[in-house]
């Protein structure tokens, strides 16, 4: 046989094999195939494959007639893209495939949505499924059936809006008819936002009305959109406008922040007024270096909790703020803040103060291991009246400023810092302009912390605080209300927050920080306490300390695998007594839990009027693959074990649906009569026939499959 005749066999058999067709990568792989030159007809063999860039076609026979832009499959086909699965029998079409007919046709799109159809049909971008099974779970499911699925006479697909239509539907669950929708539709994953209603809830009050909350989803534009959430409350009368409630959510988000207005009306029951709120929360980058944000809220609400408060008040809680970094160094902040408070409608507002303010602060670290720390606070407060004790207006500029020097020797380590605190300011009283003063505070802080290394398990912490009072003028408190006992509060400079109250003594802290190892885990405790060196101080009388030793503070912190357990307490100095304890414990492995215990005695805090003792509990446990447990409850231990509030919540679900039971009982131990209030919800989620919040690519079908124009 001569070379060439060799050649000439290899050429056909390959051609035979592989029929390459335009340039867009669409090529025929079959072993048997025929041309009809004369008609301009391709047959296709059994097992025949069309493959048009990533979409793949497999075919028992067919045919693909040029001349007449058709082509027909005999018998069953197999077309599959990325994602999305097309198969049935007797396909017959133009051979771009954007109209076509097939019968017995399964489609499953995007590997999830499963649909069974006697026939289908496709014209340009829109596809029909005919008498037919829709479902996105599994066919043998927990039930030995899909969860819930959808039997459709028919259903109308848009490609483009990847929009479902459905028309004469029964919903059923494990096979069970449960009702009939004339006419609905939803979205499949690749739509863009489109608006429509998101997984609606009932609320049973115990003892009292029923709640039905529909959230609708609007999109506005690419950036913007609106949730509607309207709860109707079915009373005993079976009256839906006796008391209800819309909350509605405009949310605008760009690359540059984000902006969020939430309106609420609500009626109460019996009576003819609606009540409005109105809250604003924005958050933008104008810059690398400046981000502005700013919330408001004004509202005309009343409490529907609280039984002796029927009166709505009015008033406004606005603040604006402006954050910019790197001014005069890198390591620099300044922020400037406006806030208010007012009511509305009510001229006794003493108490209710517009505040702006400007914040600075920046850090310097030198070469020699030296910090330096400056902050200047600047306030002007300002109030529609005064009182006794509340200016009407002040005006302060507060200077804090700091040296720190860090050091190490072997095994000794020392931070070494001094801090200037400076405090200038006038008061304005409009009742009584003879109350107007102006105040000058200054006083400095020595201090130096010191570190012994023993070993890796034991660590002695020494730290002296000198506290030098320049200038003392009586300043009003605006600032350091809050108030805490604890190791690490121990070991801070100034143990009262904000500079409007000086810690106003010197005192030794001494302590011991260990690392204990116990059952080859690692236990981390810690001790210390202080002495004052001044029996009366502005800290020491706010914790009812009496002597010059402090009460003893102690934390400790081990973990166990699973097991991790916490504790802060605070022991009595002489008596050894416990004033306050804090525990928490949190397990996780077979199940979820977490403890936390909570415990101080009246005598801990001087405004503290009688002992408390608390215990939070959470617990969650997966009961099987497709049930879920939950229990959370907060119990006042003082008040015979009562929940102040506690929550169970059931979920069942699988890959196609979710059942959420919730329970809710709320209870309170206050002086304003507070109504306790027990509510039961329940919502059920199906997937695609919902709003969905996430998008993929894939095609369905082919938006542009090529052309099968094939010819010599």
């Amino acid at each position: 046989m001569s070379k060439f005749l060799i050649a000439a066999l290899l050429i056909i058999f390959f051609f035979m094999q592989i029929i390459f067709l335009n340039a867009n990568d669409t090529y025929i792989n079959t072993t048997n195939i025929t041309y009809d030159e004369e008609n301009n007809v391709l047959e296709l063999a059994e097992n025949s494959k069309i493959n048009i860039n990533e979409a793949n076609i497999l075919v028992d026979r067919g045919i693909i007639d040029y001349d007449n832009d058709l082509i027909q499959i005999f018998g069953n086909f197999y077309l599959y893209q990325e994602l999305n699965i097309l198969s049935g029998k007797n396909l017959v079409g133009n051979t771009k495939l954007d109209n076509f007919t097939a019968n017995e046709v399964s489609y499953i799109y995007n590997s999830d949505l499963k649909i069974d159809s006697d026939k289908a049909q496709r014209s340009k971008n829109i596809v029909y499924f005919y008498n037919n099974f829709l479902t996105p779970c599994e066919l043998e499911g927990y039930f030995n059936c899909p969860t819930w699925s959808l039997r459709i006479d028919e259903t109308r697909y848009d490609i483009d809006k990847d929009k479902f239509n459905h028309y004469d539907t029964f919903l059923q669950i494990a096979d069970y008819k449960v009702f009939y929708l004339p006419y609905f539709s939803h979205y499949g994953v690749k739509a863009p936002r489109k608006k429509g209603f998101l997984t609606p809830s009932f609320e049973y009050n115990i003892n009292g009305d029923i709640g039905l909350i529909t959230p609708y989803y609007l999109p506005i534009n690419q950036s913007n959109d609106i949730v509607f959430m309207p709860k109707l409350i079915l009373d005993g009368n079976l009256s839906f406008f006796n008391q209800y409630e819309l909350n509605t959510v405009i949310n605008s988000k760009n690359s540059e922040g984000e902006i969020l207005l939430d309106i609420t009306n609500k009626k109460l029951e019996n009576n003819s007024n609606t009540y409005s709120s109105v809250k604003l929360k924005a958050n933008q980058t104008l810059n690398k270096k400046n981000i502005l944000s700013y919330e408001a809220l004004i509202t005309n609400s009343v409490s529907t909790t609280r039984s002796i408060n029927d009166d709505s008040e009015t008033f406004e809680d606005i603040f604006v703020r402006l954050d910019s970094y790197d001014i005069f160094y890198k390591t620099d902040n300044l922020r400037a803040e406006i806030s208010t408070i007012e009511a509305l409608d009510n001229t006794n507002s003493g108490f209710i103060p517009l505040s702006p303010s400007i914040k600075y602060t920046n850090q310097k670290l030198t070469k020699n291991n030296l910090t330096f720390t400056n902050k200047i606070y600047v306030l002007n407060l300002k109030r529609n009246e005064s009182s006794l004790d509340k200016p009407s207006e002040n005006n302060s500029i507060k200077f804090d400023n700091s040296l720190t020097l860090a050091s190490k020797y072997k095994n000794f380590n020392t931070y070494n810092k001094l801090t200037l605190v400076n405090n200038v300011g006038n008061y304005s009283y409009q009742h009584n302009s003879a109350l107007n003063d102006d105040i000058i505070k200054s006083h400095i802080i020595l201090s130096s912390d010191n570190f012994i290394n023993f070993n890796e398990f034991i660590k002695p912490r020494v730290k002296f605080v000198t506290n030098l009072n320049i200038l003392s003028d009586n300043v009003i408190n605006e600032d350091s209300k809050a108030l805490t006992f604890n190791y690490q509060n121990q070991f801070t400079e100034s143990r009262l927050y904000g500079n409007d109250i000086e810690d106003n003594t010197s005192r030794i802290i001494y302590g011991l920080e260990n690392k204990t190892l116990l059952l080859d885990q690692q236990l981390n405790f810690n001790i210390n306490q202080s002495y004052d060196f001044k029996k009366e101080t502005n800290y020491t009388n706010q914790i009812n300390q009496k002597s010059n030793f402090s009460d003893i503070a102690l934390e400790a912190k081990i973990n166990f695998d699973n097991l991790n357990f916490n504790m802060d307490t605070r022991v009595d100095n002489s008596q050894l007594d416990k004033k306050e304890m804090n525990y928490s414990l949190d397990y996780s492995d077979i199940f979820d839990i977490s403890l936390t215990y909570n415990e101080t005695d009246s005598k801990a805090f001087k405004d503290l009027s009688s002992d408390t003792q608390s215990l939070g509990i959470e617990f969650g446990k997966k009961i099987n693959e497709n049930m879920s447990f939950s229990f959370n409850s907060n119990l006042n231990l003082k008040d015979n074990y009562s929940p102040l509030k506690q929550t169970v919540n059931l979920v069942i679900f699988d890959e196609c649906s979710k059942l959420n039971i919730s329970y809710l009982d709320e209870r309170y131990d206050d002086n304003y009569n507070t109504k306790p209030n027990e509510t039961v919800s329940i919502s059920f989620h199906m997937d695609y026939l919902g709003f969905f919040g996430y998008e993929q690519s894939n095609n369905l079908f082919f938006d542009e499959p090529g052309n099968f124009d094939y010819g010599p």
